[in-house]
Order: structure tokens, then sequence, then C-alpha cells
């Protein structure tokens, strides 16, 4: 009887997922990288630590440059899949600090250029759910739609003393396959 049910639902999932795919555009989908794989730009610093819960700058006097590489896999042929890009940095020592952000969409050695579009967020010691975000209309296009150039994204932030990055994520439409 068991064996029964396990084929009965799995073949109600597969109609289901027939009908999506045939009827309706693929649901958005999120890319979320952990803010630990940035880098910092420049000479390696001793203040920078990367730990589980992002890239961190433990400096209590300087500020730190990181890039965080956003990539989606496979390439999408459209160029346009990421909707919005969003880098969530965080205070460590409770204390209010700006952070400069930088979205770089495209690729010096592609038909897209590289674009950039700077942002400044607040973070402070009473919320981690500060966030820079990214849409089409920060590069010239219309917010919601695919951002050209896209699949090659990073994020380079000034990290202030005592700031790190948690997440670096981006929401994106996967390719429809033909009908």
């Amino acid at each position: 009887m068991r064996h029964s049910i396990r084929a009965g639902l799995a073949c109600v999932a597969f109609i289901g997922g027939l009908g999506t795919a045939a009827g309706q555009s693929a649901p958005d989908q999120y890319i979320t990288v952990s803010g630990s794989v940035c880098k910092p730009t420049g000479a390696s610093n001793p203040n920078f630590v990367s730990k589980a819960t992002g890239s961190r700058n433990e400096s209590t006097t300087s500020g730190i440059f990181v890039i965080c590489p956003l990539t989606v896999s496979p390439t999408p042929s459209n160029g346009g899949a990421i909707t919005a890009i969003y880098a969530a940095p965080y205070s460590l020592d409770g204390a209010s600090h700006d952070v400069n952000c930088t979205a770089v969409i495209g690729s010096l050695s592609r038909t897209i250029g590289a674009t950039y579009s700077a942002k400044v967020v607040t973070v402070t010691g009473e919320s981690n759910d500060t966030v820079a975000l990214w849409t089409a209309a920060d590069f010239g296009g219309v917010a919601g739609a695919g951002i050209p150039g896209s699949a090659w994204t990073t994020v380079t932030c000034l990290l202030p003393p005592q700031t790190a990055i948690g997440l670096i994520y981006a929401k994106y439409k996967p390719e429809t396959p033909p009908q």
C-alpha cells in the first residue's frame, strides 16, 4: 500500500510539473551565496576574516574593499535572467555604519560591456535585515525585467570598520524551455 501512495504522489507531481512547463512561466528562484565568498581587493589584510557568518572587517580603524562574485550557472542564453541583486551587510559592533557597494554586470570581454551601479546602505546594530538592492532600473532598464549581462555579476563593497557582508543573493527567472 505504501508503494501505491508514493507512486500516486509521484504521478501527480509529474503531471503538475508538465502543466507548469507547458502553460506557465517558471517561478522566480534565488541564487544565494554566503558573504564568506567575498575576498579583499589588493593586498591581504589581517583585519579581514572570512567566517560562516560572512566576510568581516574586524578592524576598529580602517575600511576594507571586498569583491563578491555571483554567478548564474548554467549561463542563460538571454543574459538577463537575474531580475534583482541583493547584498546584505551588517554591523559587528552595534553602531550605525554606511556601507558603500557597487554591483557590476557584464564583462569587458563580452558584447555587453561592464556596467556599474553604486548604492549606500546604513547598517545598525538593531537589525541585520538591511540590504542593498539593484534592479534592471539601476542599469538603464525597467524594474522587474531581466538585467542584461547579469549572468556575470560581482558586488564590491567598502566595509567600514566593524562591518560584514552576510549574504549576496539574486532573484532570477530560469529560462523556459522551447514549447
